[in-house]
């Protein structure tokens, strides 16, 4: 059996999304021909070439011939020439291909500055050569970007694409418009992409991952193009978005694009698939499956299948990585955000599941938290080195919900035992595990950072949410982390149930806090959302939240609107929460009053930790 996977528009494209890599390595360990495509980055490479900055300006001439022009759109046509004439050295050097062109990159007057610049303005002065030049030409693409959203295609943003259509979709009439609408040039250059995919690698099933909304679009697109070109192959969606938003499907529309849609770990399901469709007898049972038959939607398992455990699986297979050009981009001179985008990490998995999966705002029902299943240090170690010896690269990214403090520690001592180079990163929880000694050790073995959950930042909401850490606690472990030399980025969240204006405040100024002591270094405000498979929902009443639609979704349900009774809407705190951060992480404010980021009174912060 030929099988293609696909990684659709628009993910990321400054390295490899894991889900393909996975599959690929489980099926071909079964005896099958798997090839990758990752379109998402065949996407951006397509716009981001002088053929495709030549596309672009074409389309906005016709278009804007006699209309007046969005600022993105009148740089570009102002400046197409020189755009143009940038594009292809912009990208060589994101690529890691031409870091000689450093210096003229990060010269003022080398690449046309229209908005984004402007804004981001003085944010570089005095960092680095190849800071500047990845921070300019990463500024470059982006306003190519904006020009085609603002100009060309609205549902167009790097990293997503019709988000807005996807993102909880109860109904799937908005994106059946879509793709039955007159098609934009991003539209034809995904069809394109999808024609050369299928003609190399002449495919008898093509599966698709979907890990977030906004590639769900991309995803529909190339199936009903591969479906339209060639009907015999057998398609196949599964994914992350798939896994939260569409558990209650019922949509036979769904299926004129997808033959099967599979839940949970995909392994087992897409496995049976491609042993139905290679003749095998008796034909397996499906496992986790989605099909239409007769004009209805059927769900089919096989209670007798096996759990594929953690550390059974074999190295994901990135051996396209190393070669397939991928853009790193770094829109921020924040170290910690630079960190994330400036290279194509090896995404890895220590753990399935969550080893704490009680925290109230998590979808903790659901296999991918509720399932906590580790794989031993040496299997990891084992992982990595065959995923540097594939690709060149020594630089992972363990994108665990929680790693375990236990099992970071052996992988560590593993990795110093055994004289391996590399570099890490990884997400963890503020507990008390993570002492100075365990801190030191993670750095000695070439960790770098690690991301963090610290949410409201309160001691009683932190216990409201069954979050398993205090501020006191979270201050000790992030000191631990910065003094051993690890940058330390925090997820927060506002406007969690039963939170008041002081609640909110106080944590702003617990986070200030941290910055100002060196103990944290990047941090981003959520807003709380309420979805179906948290613990939060099934308290709703005890939170005193009011469903605003209960509807049984058709198509896709997760999160769910709601009011809090007797409380007003906590969003007109988002504006000055996010004006603070943004500002702590350039060092600005650090000592102010943190009144100072609202334009409306709020109270007066209480002294704390």
């Amino acid at each position: 059996m030929r099988v293609l996977l696909i990684t659709p528009p628009m993910v990321q494209f400054n390295t490899a999304y894991p889900a393909v890599p996975m599959l690929a390595a489980f099926l071909r360990q079964h005896g099958h021909e798997v090839a990758q495509e990752d379109l998402s980055l065949g996407l951006a490479l397509r716009l981001f070439s002088p053929a495709g900055v030549d596309a672009v300006l074409s389309a906005l001439r016709r278009k804007y011939a006699s209309r007046r022009r969005p600022a993105s759109v009148r740089h570009l046509l102002n400046h197409g020439a020189a755009v143009r004439a940038g594009i292809a050295e912009a990208v060589a050097f994101l690529q890691g291909r031409a870091p000689a062109s450093a210096a003229r990159l990060a010269a003022p007057a080398d690449l046309p500055e229209g908005p984004r610049f402007a804004a981001m303005r003085g944010l570089c002065d005095g960092q680095a050569q190849e800071v500047v030049a990845r921070h300019r030409a990463s500024l470059f693409l982006d306003e190519i970007a904006d020009g085609v959203r603002d100009g060309l295609d609205a549902r167009f943003a790097l990293a997503r694409y019709a988000e807005r259509l996807a993102a909880d979709a109860a109904s799937y009439a908005p994106l059946a418009r879509d793709l039955a609408r007159n098609p934009t040039l991003v539209d034809r250059w995904i069809d394109d992409l999808a024609d050369t995919a299928l003609r190399k690698h002449r495919p008898t099933v093509v599966g698709f991952t979907v890990p977030f909304p906004g590639a769900l679009f991309g995803a529909l697109r190339i199936a009903r193009r591969i479906k339209t070109n060639r009907p015999s192959v057998v398609t196949v969606l599964g994914g992350g978005y798939v896994n939260t938003e569409l558990r209650a499907l019922d949509e036979p529309r769904l299926f004129d694009c997808f033959d099967y849609v599979t839940y949970d770990d995909g392994e087992i399901p897409l496995l049976r698939i491609v042993e139905r469709h290679a003749g095998a007898q008796p034909a397996p049972a499906l496992v986790r499956t989605r099909v239409r038959r007769e004009g209805k939607v059927l769900f089919h398992d096989d209670a007798t299948a096996p759990v594929l455990r953690h550390r059974e699986r074999p190295a994901p297979d990135l051996r396209p990585v190393g070669r397939a050009g991928y853009v790193a981009m770094a829109e921020s001179p924040n170290p910690m955000h630079r960190l994330w985008s400036e290279r194509p990490w090896l995404k890895l998995q220590l753990a399935h599941g969550c080893y704490w999966h009680r925290c109230a705002f998590c979808d903790t029902s659901l296999d991918y938290i509720r399932r906590y299943d580790p794989a031993d240090a040496a299997t990891v170690v084992a992982w990595m080195e065959r995923a540097r010896a594939d690709t060149g690269l020594c630089g992972f990214h363990f994108v665990d919900e929680a790693a375990p403090p236990a099992l970071l520690g052996n992988l560590a001592r593993l990795l110093i035992e055994r004289d391996l180079t590399v570099e890490w990163w990884a997400n963890i929880r503020l507990e008390k595990q993570f002492t100075p000694a365990l801190a030191r050790l993670l750095r000695r073995s070439g960790c770098l950072a690690v991301t963090a959950g610290l949410e409201c930042a309160h001691d009683r909401l932190l216990g409201l949410m069954d979050k398993g850490i205090t501020t006191g606690q979270a201050a000790e472990v992030t000191r631990a982390l910065a003094e051993a030399g690890l940058l330390v980025h925090a997820y927060l969240m506002y406007g969690y149930p039963t939170q008041t204006a002081q609640e909110i405040i106080d944590g702003l100024d617990f986070v200030r806090r941290l910055f100002a002591r060196g103990h944290l270094h990047s941090a981003y405000w959520h807003r709380f959302a309420l979805t179906l498979h948290a613990p939060a929902f099934r308290a709703r009443r005890k939170l005193r939240l009011r469903i605003l639609d209960d509807r049984q979704a058709v198509f896709a349900r997760n999160e769910v609107p709601f009011v809090e009774l007797g409380r007003r809407d906590p969003g007109r705190y988002g504006a000055g929460l996010r004006r603070a951060i943004y500002n702590f992480m350039h060092g600005v404010g650090l000592e102010a009053d943190v009144r100072t980021w609202f334009d409306f009174p709020v109270p007066r912060p209480r002294p704390g930790v």
